[in-house]
């Protein structure tokens, strides 16, 4: 169910899908001032007690709420501000009340909590104005917008500005003005509620205005606007029609303000491209303009704002690209090195060219670099000179004498985020290092710190003293130190722990003999020798993320479960640790609790991640806790090939596979009391499940079981009442496992509707159980005894060989089963079945005929692949069948006998997929489903050449026909001559049907509608009158010789054309394009270079060459911008 809730009746009476909306009324008088006390008091309990002054003020200010939770969480937070009755009589007696105009105008409740902001605050959201509704902001993104408009201040204080930002951001969430909320990737973002954003656009409107094609015409336009956003959505590039009305009022904004006194201007929406002739004309005399943001930009900038390389005043500068876009136009960083003022440059989502960074450090004042690659930081000559940059994300040393010196780093003061040094096999002295002045960068949050892993020759002893000069900050909170050729841990992160506040430490591709105090660590030197190393008396206070990569000299990590050494690490990563064996707690024991409680040592502990590890063989309890948490397991010693175990779009699923050519992998290592909330599981070559920890899975609804002896450990009987196992699909996959051991588990899962079964080759017989045996293994097996035949049991197996299927079953599917057969009572019992796929199995349903299966009124579809002697002679209830390499299954010539076969609903539709052209392309097969078959896919035929005079006149007896589709007939020459006479058909597809040169003399039906070609590498041209009149979409793709379209043009009808890869096509036709054509796209290689010499059709809404190779076509489409709503490149 969706619950779309709005305030506006239209939108209501366009979504809804009943006859009535709910009209939601405001609070009552008691839940309004139960909401408004626990927006003031939060928690307290009777708060009235404890402010018995307030509460008569109270009340009055609750009636003029008006019943509305927005105005009372919002009043309720600028009256928690200050519980003084001097206050509240202030907001209860303020005039703002007086401007309310009805019950439901909660207005003057807002405006009043915005009138108490600070001015500081009120800046910061008056900018939000200039942006659409429902935008996500980050918390980034505002702080830098706030910087680049000059709002924030330190105001004399030690704290940097973005510290200031972040410290706004959150009063504005106290505030109730901005909300904060987590996306399904764990990100943060914010929005603000359309009511509050109304608010305020209204007390903006006199400095910044946001033009929409919804109000570009009725706004009024301040002389003092300073700030501007033009907002385009899909709704103005619908049509021609939104397109063109939109340009024209858009156009007429030229004569309404002062563009001069401009200080931002922010463009919106992913096709306002499209208008970048109307906003380059208004915006020729920009030349004030501070703040420029540009959000699905597909364009050089100078194509929008002509005067861009003189914005002299520019601070702030952020381009988000709506797509790839690669124009030979404006090299961005040629102009930007020019813009002294500025302070964000913001281009992380930009796709267009940079050019080279070298002479960035010209910007003095610039604090945020904001860029995709790395080379752009670390190609800047000089960045001392940058007093002023938040986060360097990479300096490689040495590459040019003293401007790639690491005495630059220690002009960098004010790095407050990432500092990333590369190369540091080219320091040439420990002073060098020391006059990075790390140390000094008390602000720096990460720190990363590489030496090439490819360089020739290392020098262990002058590496490890850089690296002992190279001392951070005790500040810092995320250390990464990648390819050290030094033997030894750095004392600042060992004996002598100087970053004990460290949140993240990675190591990587080291070889030292001791590591950072993580407990007790076994080490191995170059000569095989083990040895302990501990480090007593230092820890790390907040590790939240620790990461082991290569690291050769690792052998053993053991760590003590009463030490809370790691209290706080929330995931562990180790890699590529050759001589790793163990890792394990000390009281490590193969009993359960114990595995439990060793994991108490880690007790935020939620990701771990195990991988490339081949020496390992005791590693932890997977999973530790029952509470959310992710484990991956790769390539250890234990023989598991892969465990992951994870939550997604909220299902728990756990995936085991064992290392093929090994013994089963054990599944003691798996905690399944902590397994309850487990929706899903695959067990892969592994040993069997015990039933006790099966039934631990009290949540489990997907199993998957395979490669293995057997599913479960041999089970003498089992008690019905604990047989309530919530499974609702299972999959078996080439186990060992017997028919009976497979019908004894299905009698746990009374709501098991789906089973997929494979190559399981101990079951030879398939049937139902009876309703009384679902629920007992007893009752089943008297069922199997009283239901086989001596014969039977002596031949097939006994009572071991026989499956019987749960009745309630709705999917079945059956593979690779050569000898397995229907007991002679057949399926009679599965009267619920709809999805039935049998694959690989010859005798299951030999000398069955279509009709004499009992479950037609409930199967809708079927599935036979490499199945013989089975009939098809009716269509029953079905909607999809599917026959794939088996013969005799259409019946072909012969007769069928109109009693026998079912009855089908009058309105019943079919969608046939087969390779069998000869069975079912005869003047029976097609008779019987003439009327329902509307839907025909002939795939993977390897005999045909072309159809005969029969097949063709059976093909046109499908009168019902609206999809026709030839797929994979490597010998298929050419299509049936009377395909034009299917007066039904709608679609047309053809692929990968090698021999295929041209469409039928004849033509096509004339209610062809849709005609897709791809992969036809005979086909060059497209006959001259092939075409219908009917024609609305032309799809071809990957047709490698094709070099021309119809020459007469294309039909008139035509909506649609989409050309993809097709090299040899040179032009679209010279007489032109249909008027009717609203959709062209050219993607991939083409030899197209230009477009018709007449022009486009008018009715084109779309052209769309993003994915086009030919660079010359995309040149020619975007001057056509302005022309057509949507030009995507």
């Amino acid at each position: 169910m969706v619950i779309v809730t709005t305030r506006i009746p239209g939108v209501a009476n366009m979504v809804r899908t009943i006859d009535h909306s709910i009209e939601m009324e405001h609070l009552g008088p008691e839940d309004i001032m139960s909401f408004f006390e626990a927006c003031v008091f939060g928690d307290q309990q009777q708060p009235w007690e404890y402010h018995h002054k307030l509460r008569d003020v109270g009340l009055e200010i609750v009636k003029k709420l008006k019943g509305s939770p927005l105005a009372a969480k919002t009043v309720g937070r600028l009256l928690r501000n200050q519980l003084t009755r001097d206050h509240w009589t202030r907001v209860s007696e303020s005039k703002e009340w007086e401007s309310q105009v009805s019950d439901n105008d909660i207005m003057p409740a807002l405006k009043l909590s915005y009138d108490y902001l600070p001015f500081h605050l009120q800046q910061c959201l008056s900018c939000c104005a200039l942006f659409p509704e429902d935008y996500e902001f980050h918390a980034e993104e505002l702080v830098h917008l706030w910087i680049g408009l000059g709002i924030l201040h330190s105001n004399g204080q030690k704290r940097r500005i973005e510290h200031v930002g972040l410290c706004y951001l959150n009063d504005l969430v106290n505030q109730g003005f901005f909300k904060k909320n987590v996306s399904r990737f764990g990100s943060s973002y914010y929005t603000i509620h359309d009511l509050l954003l109304e608010l305020v656009v209204k007390v903006s409107s006199y400095e910044c205005l946001s033009i929409s094609s919804s109000n570009v015409m009725s706004i009024q336009i301040p002389p003092s606007v300073r700030h501007l956003s033009i907002i385009v959505d899909d709704a103005d590039v619908k049509n021609t029609m939104t397109f063109e009305d939109y340009k024209r009022d858009l156009s007429a904004l030229e004569k309404r303000f002062e563009v001069q006194n401009l200080h931002t201007l922010m463009l919106f929406g992913e096709y306002h491209a499209n208008f970048s002739r109307v906003i380059r004309g208004l915006f020729l005399e920009a030349r004030a303009l501070r703040t420029v943001f540009f959000s699905g930009a597909s364009y050089n900038v100078e194509d929008v704002l002509p005067n861009f390389s003189k914005l002299v005043h520019l601070c702030y500068l952020r381009i988000k690209s709506a797509g790839f876009y690669d124009d030979k136009g404006l090299c961005i960083s040629s102009v930007l090195c020019r813009f002294y003022h500025l302070e964000v440059i913001d281009l992380q989502e930009w796709k267009g060219r940079f050019g080279s960074t070298r002479y960035m450090s010209n910007l003095a004042k610039l604090r945020h670099f904001v860029v995709p690659q790395e080379e752009l930081h670390s190609d800047i000559f000089e960045v001392g000179k940058l007093n002023f940059i938040n986060e360097l994300r990479a300096f490689r040393v040495g590459k040019e004498s003293k401007v790639f010196a690491l005495s630059q780093l220690g002009k960098l003061g004010n790095i407050g985020g990432l500092l990333g040094i590369y190369n540091l096999e080219k320091v040439q002295s420990e002073e060098e290092a020391t006059e990075s002045k790390l140390i000094q960068k008390s602000h720096m949050q990460e720190l990363l710190l590489e030496w090439d892993v490819q360089r020739s020759k290392r020098s262990p002893k002058f590496e490890e003293n850089i690296l002992e000069s190279l001392v951070p900050h005790s500040n810092l909170r995320c250390l990464s130190i990648r390819g050290h050729g030094g033997t030894a841990c750095p004392r600042w992160l060992g004996s002598n722990l100087s970053v004990k506040n460290l949140e993240s430490l990675s190591l990587d591709n080291l070889s030292w003999g001791n590591l950072p105090p993580i407990g007790e660590i076994w080490m191995v030197n170059e000569h095989g020798v083990e040895y302990q190393d501990c480090i007593l008396g230092q820890r790390f206070q907040n590790l939240k993320r620790l990461e082991l990569v290569k690291i050769p000299t690792l052998r053993k990590w053991v760590w003590d479960s009463t030490s809370h050494l790691f209290s706080q690490l929330e995931e562990l990563t180790i890699k590529d640790c050759s001589e790793l064996t163990e890792l394990r707690s000390s009281h490590h024991s193969n009993g359960l609790p114990q595995q439990e409680k060793s994991m108490a040592w880690f007790s935020k502990l939620n990701s771990l991640s195990i991988e490339d590890c081949p020496k390992l063989v005791s590693f932890p309890p997977i999973p530790w806790t029952s509470g959310p948490c992710s484990a991956v397991i790769s390539e250890v010693g234990s023989g598991i090939q892969d465990l992951v175990y994870e939550e997604e779009n909220a299902i728990l699923s756990l995936d085991v596979r064992g290392r093929y050519g090994q013994d089963s992998v054990c599944l003691n290592g798996l905690v399944f009391s902590n397994l309850t909330y487990l929706k899903e599981m695959v067990i892969d070559n592994c040993s069997p499940l015990l039933l006790d920890h099966l039934l631990m899975l009290t949540s489990l609804e997907v199993l998957s079981i395979g490669d293995s002896i057997n599913v479960l450990s041999p089970v003498e009987s089992v008690s019905p009442v604990r047989c309530l196992l919530p499974v609702k699909r299972i999959s078996i996959n080439q186990c060992g496992c017997s028919g009976k051991e497979l019908t004894q588990l299905f009698s746990l899962m009374p709501e098991l509707t789906e089973i997929a079964i494979a190559g399981c080759q101990r079951i030879k017989w398939l049937g139902v159980a009876g309703q009384s045996s679902a629920s007992s293994s007893a009752s089943a097996e008297q069922l199997h005894h009283g239901q086989i035949g001596q014969q039977q049991q002596e031949s097939k197996g006994g009572v071991d060989g026989v499956l019987l299927l749960p009745p309630q079953l709705k999917d079945l599917i059956v593979k690779e089963f050569p000898e397995l057969s229907l007991l002679s009572y057949s399926l009679e019992g599965l009267c619920s079945l709809q999805f039935l796929e049998i694959r690989g199995c010859p005798k299951l349903l030999h000398f069955y005929s279509f009709s004499s299966i009992p479950f037609l009124t409930s199967l809708q579809v079927f599935i036979l692949i490499g199945c013989e002697g089975f009939r098809c002679e009716g269509q029953g209830h079905l909607t999809n069948l599917c026959a794939f390499e088996t013969p005799k299954f259409l019946p072909g010539s012969e007769p069928l006998d109109k009693d026998l076969l079912p009855c089908s609903s009058a309105h019943q539709e079919l969608e046939l997929w087969t390779d069998d052209i000869a069975g079912f392309l005869t003047v029976h097969s097609c008779s019987v489903l003439s009327s329902s078959l509307t839907t025909l896919i002939i795939d993977s035929n390897e005999d045909a050449e072309r159809f005969t005079h029969e097949q063709a006149e059976a093909l046109e007896l499908l009168t019902s026909l609206q999809t026709l589709e030839f797929s994979c007939c490597k010998k298929l020459q050419c299509l049936p001559a009377g395909l034009h006479r299917l007066a039904s058909l709608e679609t047309l597809r053809i692929q990968s049907c090698q021999l295929i040169r041209s469409l039928p003399e004849d033509g096509l039906p004339s209610s062809l509608q849709k005609l897709k070609i791809v992969q036809c590498p005979f086909i060059k041209s497209l006959p001259k009158g092939s075409l219908p009149s009917s024609l609305q979409v032309l799809d071809i793709w990957y047709c490698p010789t094709l070099v021309s379209l119809p020459k007469n043009g294309l039909p008139s009808s035509l909506q649609k054309l989409e050309i993809r890869d097709c090299p040899a096509l040179k032009s679209l036709p010279e007489d032109g394009l249909p008027r009717s054509l609203e959709e062209l796209r050219i993607t991939g290689r083409t030899a197209i270079n230009s477009l018709p010499k007449g022009g486009l059709p008018r009715s084109l809404q779309v052209l769309d060459v993003s994915e086009c190779e030919n660079e010359e076509l995309k040149k020619r489409c975007r001057k056509l911008r302005g022309s057509i709503p949507k030009i995507i490149t």
